[in-house]
């Protein structure tokens, strides 16, 4: 169960505001109404989005609250959850090492919302030069001061990257950011050009989500603002000059176990305009 704390305290209508469809920019229709916050779907390109929805200084408050991962995939070692991200872990290192087409020693690989670092510590273990970002405040020190991890706090846009990557992670993380096209169009930047950009999100389209409704355990819209299906999540990437060229959805798949309304993707660079 989570701690109460910023992220399960009452929000008003002070706390939010409207957005736009960040691929066709015009407001959704209503889909859900969760006051204060709505689901909407753009009546364009059909993505799923939350407006209104926390403004970034409550959202940073959410975040920074310690008891956020309590409950979570990062608590205690032999929890449940924590069972699971050890299993996730494995198998996405192995899509990894089938997607990129080298040797893991020596690939620089790029966690966004790395929480508390143990995906970028068992990377390093793997023999990847790690590097992360996280939002938090919290989960950033400890992958700094428990994990010895470089990892940057703040958004993928502010912190200061002076290299490419080979690799590119952002589990869990793309449903979260303010504007998911422009932090793939920063990600891309960032990227080598033979390199893969690997996530995972929530699915709107998948059957929980269908049968549940408000009652979908992954609804939450003080955090997760954006609610993708495969086809919303190939025109996010392709806004952003990337390709997804494989999903795996499969709850048996090891690099997604046991989660019956998520996916696993990967994207690469599409070419530049000659």
């Amino acid at each position: 169960m989570e701690s109460s704390g910023a992220h399960t305290r009452d929000w008003t209508a002070a706390d939010v505001e409207p957005v736009s469809c960040c691929i066709c920019q015009g407001p959704g229709e209503p889909v859900y109404d969760v006051p204060p916050f709505a689901v909407v779907r753009c009546p364009r390109c059909r993505l799923s989005f939350v407006s209104p929805r926390l403004r970034a200084h409550a959202l940073q408050e959410v975040y920074d609250d310690v008891g956020y991962f309590e409950g979570r995939v990062y608590a205690a070692e032999r929890s449940p959850g924590t069972v699971l991200q050890r299993i996730w872990t494995s198998g996405r290192l192995g899509l990894l090492r089938s997607s990129l087409g080298r040797a893991e020693v020596g690939a620089r690989l790029l966690e966004v919302g790395c929480g508390y670092g143990r995906f970028l510590a068992v990377a390093r273990e793997r023999g990847y030069d790690v590097t992360g970002v996280e939002l938090s405040r919290s989960a950033s020190m400890h992958a700094r001061d428990v994990l010895n991890l470089p990892v940057h706090q703040g958004q993928l846009g502010g912190a200061r990257l002076d290299r490419r990557f080979d690799v590119i992670a952002a589990w869990d993380t793309l449903e979260h950011v303010p504007d998911p096209v422009a932090f793939l169009r920063a990600a891309r930047t960032l990227l080598e050009d033979d390199g893969v950009l690997v996530f995972s999100t929530p699915y709107i389209s998948s059957l929980p989500a269908r049968l549940l409704r408000t009652r979908w355990w992954t609804l939450k819209p003080t955090e997760h603002i954006w609610h993708f299906t495969p086809r919303s999540h190939q025109l996010v990437f392709a806004r952003a000059g990337l390709v997804v060229t494989r999903i795996l959805r499969n709850p048996l798949s090891v690099a997604n176990f046991g989660r019956l309304d998520s996916l696993v993707g990967v994207a690469r660079r599409l070419p530049d305009d000659p």
